[in-house]
C-alpha cells in the first residue's frame, strides 16, 4: 500500500479508508443527465407544463415518479399519462447510446480492484441494469439499489443504508460518490462518508470533500492507497 495520500484527501479523511464504495449513476458515471433532460423537456412541451423557478432543483436527481407528478401538476394533466410519456421518451433518447462521464471507467475499475462496489440510483432497477451494461460498467458492481428496491428513494437514506449492508460494511466504513444534492443528502443521512463530484454548472453539495471531476489525479492517487 502506498502512503502518498494527497494532502486534501488526508485533510478530509485522515487515515480513514473505505471498506466498500457506493457510486451514484446518472450524471456521475454515465452522461444520462443530458438524455434525461431532453426527455423531460419533450414531455414538458408535450403537456404544455409551465415549470416554476425552483422546479429544476426538485427534478435534478429525482425519481421519474416525482418528475411525472410535478409535470402533471404544472400541466393539469393525468399523472400516469405523463409517467408513461417520460418512460417512452427516456427509452427513445437512450437508444442513441450512453456515454461514460470522463474518468468513470478508470475510477470504477481502480476502486473495484480494492473494495466491493455498489451502485445506488433513483432509476428503476431494470433501467439501472441496462444503463450500466450499456456503459460497460455492470461487471464491477456487486450490489445495485434502485427506486424500486427500497421503500423510499433518494433523498431518503434507505438506498445507501441497504447498499452498505449488502456489501457487508457499516455505513461509517462506506464511501459514497454523488453529484446531486438529492443523492448527497441520502448518503449523509445514511451515515456514509461522502465525496461530491458536482455536475458542471451545479454547486457542490455538502460533503467530506468535493472534486471537479472523476479525472482528478488526486482521486486516483487516493484510491491507490486503499
Amino acid at each position: 500500500m502506498s502512503s502518498a495520500v494527497p494532502a486534501r484527501f488526508a485533510a478530509a479523511f485522515g487515515d480513514w479508508t473505505p471498506r466498500a464504495v457506493v457510486f451514484d449513476c446518472d450524471g456521475l458515471l454515465l452522461d444520462t443527465e443530458s438524455v434525461w433532460q431532453r426527455a423531460q423537456d419533450l414531455v414538458v412541451d408535450l403537456h404544455g407544463a409551465r415549470l416554476q423557478a425552483d422546479d429544476e432543483a426538485v427534478l435534478h436527481g429525482s425519481t421519474i415518479e416525482i418528475a411525472a407528478e410535478l409535470i402533471a401538476r404544472r400541466a393539469g394533466h393525468d399523472e400516469q399519462e405523463v409517467l408513461a410519456d417520460l418512460h417512452r421518451e427516456f427509452d427513445a433518447q437512450l437508444g442513441g447510446g450512453i456515454r461514460l462521464m470522463p474518468g468513470a471507467a478508470e475510477i470504477v475499475a481502480a476502486a473495484a480492484a480494492r473494495v466491493p462496489l455498489g451502485c445506488a440510483s433513483n432509476s428503476w432497477l431494470a433501467a439501472l441494469e441496462g444503463k450500466l451494461a450499456a456503459g460497460g460498467l455492470r461487471e464491477h458492481f456487486a450490489v445495485l439499489e434502485a427506486s424500486d428496491t427500497v421503500e423510499h428513494a433518494k433523498p431518503a437514506p434507505d438506498m445507501y443504508a441497504a447498499a452498505a449492508r449488502a456489501l457487508g460494511a457499516l455505513p461509517r466504513d462506506t464511501l459514497a460518490l454523488e453529484d446531486s444534492g438529492t443523492g448527497a443528502r441520502a448518503a449523509r443521512d445514511a451515515g456514509l462518508r461522502l465525496l461530491a463530484v458536482p455536475a458542471p454548472g451545479h454547486p457542490a453539495p455538502p460533503a467530506d470533500l468535493a472534486v471537479d471531476a472523476l479525472t482528478d489525479p488526486d482521486l486516483a492517487a487516493w484510491i491507490a492507497t486503499w
